[in-house]
C-alpha cells in the first residue's frame, strides 16, 4: 500500500492476506468464511476467524476502508487505486492501439503497465488460493511481456529485443512463444542459424521434458525460416513516403477489426468463488481450445457467473470475444459472428455448413473467446465451435449438454443458506437480517435460494423499509401470490423461468403444467405417472427430463424429486392458461387416489385388508407398472404423514378422497406420537364434508377423532363424537361403521367402570363386526368382552373369549390388536393370582409391540409388565418398566397410561423396596 507517496508495509500475514483477497473478490466483497480459507486453506487454526476480524483491524488502523454487513466484509477502493486493475486497463488499451497499426502506441502503454509490476504476483502468501491466483496474474504479466515484443517487432525494433528474449527464454524454456519471438528477431538480425538453433534446443526440451513437440506455429516458422521466406522480412512499419516521382504505394490493409462483444459484468457476484477460480483456470490455460458448460436452474446466475469469468480472462483472447444471447439457428449466429470479424455480406456463404467452414478458418490464427448464453442443445452448439487451439468457449444452458464430448461442466446450484443470506442482506440491511433471522432464513427457501429471486425480495425490501421480512415471507409463502410478489421495476422471476420452459418438449411441459396445479412440490413417479397418465417407467423419464434441465432435483435414494415454490406457482398459471379445468382437476384426482392405493397397501399390510378402519367409494387410481406392495406399513406412514397431511388439504374439493384420505393413516395415528397430524388433517377434511354435505364421511372423521379423544385421555369429547358417529352411521344403514364405532364406546364405557354398558355394547359390537366381516374389529371387541368377562368373575366365558380373539388376528393379519388380546390374557391370568402365567403372555406382547414400533401399545404392555412384575416379587425390575412406560406413554401423548404408571410408581415410592404383600 501506499499512502501519500509512501509505502506501508503491511507486517502481517493476515493483514497482507485480507487485504489481497478483497482486492481480487467481486465487488470488494467476502465472506469472513471465503477469507478464512483464502488466508489459511483447508486447516485453518482454531483462531483463523478471530485472525481474519484482527487483519481487517489492521487495515483500518492504516485508513483502509472495510465496511461490513451481515458477516460479509466490503473494501472501498477504486481499479484506478490498484495497480492490478490499472495493468488491466492498460494492456486493453494497448490491445486496441495494436488493432488500430499504431504499434509505437501499444509498445509504449505495454512497457507503462509492465512497469507496475515490481516482482511475482502475491509474493508471501502461500495458501492453495492465493497461489491459484498468482498464476493468473504472472500469466496475464507474460502475455502482456509477449504484446510488447510483438509491438516491437513491428516497429522493426528485431535486434533491441534479442537480450531480452534470450533472458525471458532462459527463465520460461518451454513457452514457445518467446523462442517464436526469438527466433524472428535473430533472422531479421541475418542470424538465421541462431535462430534455427533456438528451435532446436526447444524442440529437445519439450521431447526430453514433456514428451511432445513444438506446436505448428513455431514449425511453420521453423519452415519459413529455412526457405527464407520473404514474408519474415515484412516489419508492419508504417511505409515511408514514395520518392518524388514514383507512384505512392496503395493504402496499408486495414486489420481485421476485434469484435468486443461482452455485455457489462452483472453486478455483485456472491457465493461463486470456487466456480469462478474453476472456470478462469480452465480459461487461461494456454492448450487447446477449451469448452465450459456452465449449467444450473434457471435463476441460478449463470449468466452472472459466465460474464464475470469471461471478463476476467478476456487478456488471454486478443482478437476478441464473440457473444450471444439465447443462440437460435446455426447460420443466423454464423453470420453475426463472421460479420463482428469483417466479412463482408457478400462474402458470407449460405448455408450453416458453409458458414461454419469459414468461421473455423478465421479462427484458426486467433485467439478469440466465444460466449454463447442460454444454448438449449449441442445440435445448436457445435457448428459455433472452433477447429483449432487457441480459441475458448464459454457455454451456459439448463442442460449439462452431455453429448458435448470433451467440455468442462461446471454446476451451479442455489446458494448456500451464508450466500444467500448475504445476497438478501444488500436490500434488507444487517440489522433487519439480525432481528428476524427466522424470517430471514423462511425468505431465502421460499426464493430457492435463486440469486435471481433473492436479488428482487433484496430490493423490495430496500424500497419498504416499513416491512418485517416475516410479512414478506407470509407473502412469498402464498403459493398464487409469489410470482407476483417477486416482481420489481421491471425485474420479474417469471421470464427466467419462462425460457427454460418454452425450451422443453410438450411432455415434460406438461407435467411442469400438471405438478404446479397439483401443488406438491416434492413428488414420486408413482404421482407423477397418475397426473400425467401414463405408466411408471415414462413417468420416471419425464422426471429425470426435468432434473436434467434443472427443473427438479432428486431426494433421499432416488425415488422422490423436488422442486421450488417458483416453479409450483408458475407451473399453476400455465396450467390455468393452457389446460382444460376437467383435464386438470382429472389429473389431480387420479394423483390423489393413487396416493389412496398406498395408503391402502400401508394399512393392510398393518392390519390386513380393510379391517377396523371405515372406508368409502373414493376412486383409486393404479398406474401402469407400479410396483406391488412390499414394505413395512407403519415405516411407510411415518416416512409419508406429511405427504398425506399435504393431500388432505389439496383433497377439500373432492370430499370423498378428502376424508378417506385423512383417516388413512388410522392405524399409525392410534400407535401414538401423530396426534397434532391427526387432528390438523380430520379439521381439515371435517370442513370439505361438511360442506358437501357429506354425511358418511362426517361419521367417518367423528369416529376417528373420537378414537384420538380416548387416547389423550378426554372422554367427554371421545363420547360425544364416538355417539355421534354411531348415530349416522345407523341412519346411514353402515353396520360396519357403526360396529367400530360401538366398540369404542364399551372400550369408554370399561374405563368409566360401567361394566354392564361396556359388556352390552362388546357383544353388540363382536356381532355388528362378524356379520361386516372384519375378523380384526370383532378381535378387538371379544378382547374387551373378555377383560368385562374376567372384571365379573366370569373366567371360562373370558378364556373363551380371548381364545378365540387371538384365531380372529391371526386370521385376519393384526398383530397390534395379537398384542392387546395378550395383554388382556395376562391381565386375566393376574386377577386369578397367577401372575407367573401372564408374565409369557407380556413378553410376547412386548416383543410384537416393538417389532410392530406401536409406542401405544408397548406403554401400555410395559406397565401391565410393570404391575406384574410387583406381584412377582421382582419391584426393581418393575419400577425400571414403570419409568420407561410413563416416558414412553408422555412422548407418545398418551395421558391415561402416563398417568397409571406414574401412579404405581409413586406406590414403590421410588424405593423399589414394596412387598409382595402391599403390591397385591
Amino acid at each position: 500500500m501506499w499512502q501519500h507517496g509512501e509505502e506501508i508495509r503491511l507486517a502481517t500475514r493476515r493483514s497482507r492476506g485480507v487485504l489481497a483477497h478483497l482486492l481480487l473478490s467481486p465487488a470488494r466483497s467476502a465472506s469472513v468464511e471465503s477469507l478464512m480459507d483464502a488466508i489459511y486453506g483447508d486447516t485453518p487454526t482454531k483462531s483463523a476467524r478471530n485472525q481474519v476480524h484482527r487483519g481487517v483491524g489492521e487495515l483500518r488502523k492504516y485508513g483502509v476502508t472495510i465496511d461490513v454487513h451481515d458477516n460479509v466484509y466490503r473494501l472501498e477502493a477504486a481499479d484506478d487505486d490498484v495497480d492490478a486493475y490499472v495493468f488491466l486497463r492498460l494492456c486493453d488499451r494497448a490491445r486496441a492501439e495494436a488493432d488500430d497499426g499504431d504499434h509505437a502506441a501499444a509498445a509504449r502503454t505495454l512497457g507503462e503497465a509492465l512497469d507496475l509490476w515490481r516482482g511475482p504476483a502475491l509474493a508471501g502468501l502461500d495458501s492453495e488460493a492465493f497461489l491459484a491466483e498468482a498464476v493468473v496474474w504472472n500469466e496475464r504479466m507474460l502475455a502482456a511481456t509477449e504484446a510488447r515484443i510483438d509491438a516491437d517487432l513491428a516497429l522493426g525494433r528485431h535486434r533491441e529485443v534479442i537480450a531480452e528474449l534470450q533472458r525471458l527464454t532462459e527463465q520460461h524454456p518451454l513457452r514457445e512463444a518467446f523462442c517464436g519471438q526469438l527466433m524472428l528477431a535473430l533472422y531479421r538480425s541475418q542470424r538465421g542459424s541462431e535462430a534455427l538453433q533456438a528451435f532446436a534446443d526447444l524442440e529437445e526440451r519439450l521431447r526430453d521434458e514433456l514428451g511432445t513437440d513444438p506446436g505448428p506455429a513455431l514449425r511453420d516458422l521453423r519452415t519459413r525460416i529455412l526457405r527464407q521466406d520473404s514474408v519474415l522480412e515484412r516489419a508492419r512499419q508504417t511505409p515511408a513516403p514514395a520518392p518524388a516521382g514514383e507512384p505512392a504505394p496503395g493504402p496499408a490493409r486495414r486489420p481485421a477489426p476485434v469484435p468486443r462483444q461482452l455485455p457489462a459484468r452483472a453486478g455483485v457476484l456472491v457465493g461463486r468463488d470456487a466456480e469462478l477460480r474453476r472456470i478462469t483456470g480452465v480459461l487461461e490455460d494456454g492448450g487447446a481450445s477449451p469448452v465450459v458448460v456452465i449449467t444450473g436452474p434457471g435463476g441460478a446466475g449463470k449468466t452472472a457467473l459466465c460474464l464475470e469469468a469471461a471478463h476476467r480472462v478476456a487478456g488471454r483472447y486478443p482478437d476478441g470475444q464473440l457473444y450471444a444471447e439465447e443462440p437460435g439457428e446455426p447460420a443466423e449466429v454464423l453470420a453475426g459472428f463472421l460479420a463482428a470479424l469483417g466479412v463482408a455480406p457478400d462474402r458470407v456463404p449460405e448455408g450453416a455448413g458453409a458458414r461454419a467452414a469459414l468461421l473455423r478458418s478465421l479462427l484458426a490464427s486467433r485467439r478469440v473467446l466465444i460466449v454463447l448464453d442460454g444454448v438449449s442443445s449441442v445440435r445448436r452448439l457445435e457448428p459455433l465451435l472452433p477447429g483449432h487451439p487457441g480459441c475458448a468457449v464459454i457455454v451456459t444452458s439448463r442442460s449439462p449438454l452431455a453429448l458435448l464430448r470433451g467440455a468442462v461442466r461446471v454446476g451451479v446450484a442455489a446458494l448456500d443458506r451464508a450466500g444467500a443470506r448475504a445476497l438478501l442482506a444488500t436490500g434488507a440491511g444487517a440489522e433487519r437480517m439480525a432481528a428476524e433471522p427466522q424470517a430471514a432464513d423462511r425468505v431465502v427457501d421460499l426464493c430457492a435460494r435463486l440469486p435471481v429471486a433473492l436479488h428482487i425480495a433484496a430490493a423490495r425490501l430496500a424500497t419498504r423499509p416499513h416491512w418485517t421480512l416475516a410479512r414478506l415471507a407470509e407473502r412469498l409463502a402464498d403459493p398464487s401470490r409469489i410470482l407476483g410478489e417477486l416482481e420489481h421495476d421491471g425485474l420479474s422471476v417469471v421470464p427466467t423461468l419462462a425460457r427454460g420452459y418454452e425450451a422443453l418438449p410438450s411432455g415434460p411441459r406438461s407435467l411442469i403444467r400438471r405438478i404446479g396445479f397439483y401443488g406438491s412440490a416434492e413428488i414420486t413417479a408413482t404421482t407423477t405417472a397418475a397426473l400425467a397418465d401414463v405408466p411408471v417407467d415414462a413417468a420416471e423419464n419425464l422426471l429425470e427430463e426435468l432434473a436434467e434441465s434443472h427443473f427438479m432435483v432428486t431426494t433421499g435414494d432416488g425415488d422422490r424429486f423436488r422442486c421450488h415454490e417458483l416453479l409450483l406457482g408458475f407451473g399453476a398459471d400455465r396450467a390455468r392458461a393452457e389446460d382444460s379445468a376437467p383435464e386438470l382437476d382429472a389429473a389431480v384426482l387420479r394423483a390423489l387416489g393413487a396416493l389412496l392405493a398406498l395408503t391402502d397397501d400401508a394399512h393392510a399390510a398393518m392390519r390386513g385388508r380393510d379391517n377396523a378402519i371405515p372406508r368409502g367409494t373414493a376412486p383409486r387410481h393404479r398406474p401402469l407398472g407400479a410396483a406391488a406392495w412390499s414394505g413395512d406399513g407403519s415405516a411407510w406412514f411415518d416416512d409419508n404423514l406429511d405427504a398425506v397431511l399435504a393431500a388432505v388439504r389439496r383433497a377439500t374439493p373432492f370430499p370423498g378422497t378428502c376424508w378417506e384420505l385423512a383417516v388413512a393413516p388410522l392405524a399409525r395415528y392410534e400407535a401414538g406420537a401423530h396426534f397434532d397430524v391427526w387432528l390438523e388433517s380430520h379439521e381439515l377434511a371435517l370442513s370439505s364434508v361438511r360442506a358437501a354435505g357429506d354425511l358418511r364421511g362426517q361419521a367417518a372423521l367423528q369416529y376417528s377423532l373420537g378414537h384420538r379423544s380416548l387416547l389423550v385421555g378426554d372422554y367427554v369429547g371421545a363420547a360425544r363424537r364416538l355417539e355421534t358417529a354411531e348415530r349416522i352411521f345407523l341412519d346411514l344403514a353402515d353396520d360396519h361403521g357403526r360396529g367400530l364405532a360401538l366398540r369404542l364406546l364399551a372400550d369408554l364405557d370399561r374405563i368409566r367402570h360401567e361394566p354392564d354398558r361396556a359388556r352390552k355394547a362388546y357383544e353388540e359390537a363382536a356381532e355388528v363386526l362378524r356379520r361386516s366381516g372384519d375378523p380384526v374389529g370383532e378381535a378387538d371387541a371379544l378382547g374387551g368382552l373378555a377383560l368385562v368377562l374376567d372384571g365379573a368373575g366370569e373366567r371360562e366365558a373370558s378364556r373363551a373369549c380371548l381364545e378365540r380373539a387371538l384365531v380372529l388376528c391371526r386370521e385376519g393379519g393384526s398383530l397390534r390388536s395379537e398384542a392387546q388380546i395378550r395383554r388382556g390374557a395376562a391381565m386375566r391370568a393376574a386377577r386369578t393370582g397367577t401372575p407367573e402365567e401372564a408374565y409369557p403372555e407380556l413378553l410376547r406382547a412386548l416383543e410384537i409391540a416393538t417389532f410392530i414400533g406401536d409406542r401405544v401399545v408397548l406403554s401400555d404392555v410395559l406397565l401391565d409388565l410393570g404391575t406384574t412384575r410387583i406381584l412377582l416379587g421382582d419391584p426393581r425390575a418393575a419400577y425400571d418398566d414403570l419409568v420407561t412406560a410413563e416416558e414412553i406413554a408422555r412422548a407418545a401423548g398418551v395421558t391415561r397410561t402416563a398417568l397409571r404408571a406414574r401412579r404405581a410408581r409413586a406406590f414403590l415410592n421410588g424405593t423399589g423396596e414394596a412387598t409382595r404383600h402391599a403390591a397385591r
